[in-house]
């Protein structure tokens, strides 16, 4: 029971279990409105939903940006509870509506406030959880908040839907108040580096994921509309579910893996094109689409949450989803506004395709090619800084909880040791490491992890 009990209390599985709080009531709410709005809108509903909706999400995450911006250590609790309050209170309206005009004011006042929550539960994974378990975090959270929230469209309509809803944001707020769920772990603070190089790689950075979103997006309307017909829409959820989980593993096992994978599903929509005509089930081709949607979906929030950890500006750490948001929008405004002429369709996407290839090839270079690092798993590089630094067998159990931003009192609880002994070994750990506290020794192991994310010269993105 103790060891289940310290699992549960690990900062992955903690933020894991919030985003999936987080993401499920907004995800929920989104699909009840969206449905409220195909009723009343008809064909108008993707542009209202998709494309309104998705760059009111991006204001309201930038909108939280400065509420994340603080010296040292922000407190954004109260801004995530009163703006989990607001959904709520929108929410409803927007999903019960009996206008058109009823359903976009609330509808797009709820997408604010979504995005604004988004940003809050993204920051709150950047400051508590490591680089090298992110991925994972927010993969899993985002999966099976994805899985449960199209099950649960299956069964539960209407007042049902609210009442779960409701008890969604509940434990979300519990979580955020009482549980600190976006209070900084101890020794979480970044080191400034506000370099040239720096500041290049973030706005490639932010040009890729813009882009990818844009071409996959765009993509996305390829198998025309009778490639939904069986694959109901709280199903194809379930294929989206699964690429999430899997692309958190890929991308915390290697980030240049990660976006090899989101680079290369780009093509997905062009071999669909190929299929047109050919006996294969539509459902397959829409199940694979939103299969490999979850690899751009981590790669672009992992890729940025990075970049603030680098540059020691954590209040960038929702630009990922944010950029995505907005090239979401541009990619499916293209689609839509080019549906009725298939070439021009295909044509777009293809120019689309190699402009992001371009940008992504840059980036890929810049991140990954210097230095030709060879990737190794976690473990392997966690062996060799143990044994590098001549760390003793329980040096590097106490070790592994630092990385993972455990207290004193989290480790002497999961070791069975008293925290004195835990402090003890910690002084041995950081000594050894020759680090000056907690931060240090997570940046020369991140160093050691990431080598290629964290030292890149500057003839590289010049």
């Amino acid at each position: 029971m103790s060891d289940w009990r310290a699992w549960l209390k690990r900062p992955a599985v903690g933020a894991a279990l919030w985003v999936a709080l987080c993401f499920g009531l907004t995800s929920a709410m989104w699909l009840a409105w969206l449905d409220r709005l195909t009723l009343l809108a008809g064909d108008a509903a993707d542009w209202i939903s998709v494309v309104a909706g998705y760059l009111a999400q991006a204001v309201g995450l930038g909108l939280a940006l400065p509420w994340l911006r603080g010296a040292p250590e922000p407190s954004v609790r109260r801004p995530f509870a009163a703006s989990a309050l607001l959904f709520m209170a929108v929410s409803v309206p927007a999903a019960l509506a009996h206008t058109l005009a009823g359903a976009v004011v609330f509808g797009l006042a709820m997408n604010l406030l979504c995005g604004a929550i988004a940003g809050f539960y993204l920051y709150g994974v950047a400051r508590r959880v490591a680089a090298g378990r992110r991925g994972v975090a927010f993969g899993a959270g985002y999966a099976a908040a994805t899985a449960a929230v199209g099950l649960r469209a299956l069964v539960a309509r209407g007042g049902a839907e609210l009442l779960i809803c409701a008890a969604l944001c509940a434990c979300a707020l519990w979580m955020a108040m009482k549980r600190d769920a976006l209070t900084p772990i101890e020794g979480s603070a970044a080191q400034p580096k506000p370099d040239g190089a720096g500041r290049k790689l973030l706005m490639q950075a932010c040009a890729a994921v813009a882009a990818i979103s844009a071409v996959k997006s765009l993509g996305f309307c390829f198998p025309a509309s009778g490639v939904q017909a069986g694959l109901p829409a709280e199903l194809s959820r379930l294929p989206y579910a699964v690429g999430l989980a899997v692309a958190g593993l890929v991308c915390d096992r290697s980030r240049r893996n990660g976006m090899l994978c989101a680079m290369a599903a780009l093509i997905l929509p062009f071999i669909m094109v190929g299929l047109t005509g050919e006996p294969v089930p539509v459902a397959v081709c829409r199940g694979l689409d939103y299969l490999f949607t979850g690899f751009f979906t981590v790669f672009r929030v992992v890729l940025l949450m990075d970049m603030a950890e680098r540059m020691g500006r954590w209040e960038l750490a929702p630009l990922g989803l944010l950029l995505g948001r907005v090239g979401d929008a541009a990619g499916t405004g293209a689609s839509l506004l080019l549906s009725g002429n298939r070439a021009a369709l295909v044509l777009a996407a293809a120019l689309a395709f190699f402009a992001a290839l371009a940008v992504c090839i840059r980036l890929y270079r810049a991140l990954y090619e210097p230095g030709q690092v060879r990737q190794r798993s976690a473990q392997e590089v966690f062996d060799a800084f143990c044994l590098h630094h001549d760390l003793s067998d329980r040096e590097r159990e106490i070790l592994r909880l630092m990385l993972d931003r455990h207290t004193n009192s989290e480790i002497a609880e999961a070791l069975f040791i008293s925290e004195n002994t835990v402090k003890y070994h910690v002084r041995n750990v950081l000594q050894k490491t020759g680090c000056a506290n907690r931060s240090e020794v997570q940046r020369k192991f991140g160093l050691a992890l990431y080598p290629d994310i964290s030292e890149v010269p500057e003839s590289a993105i010049s």
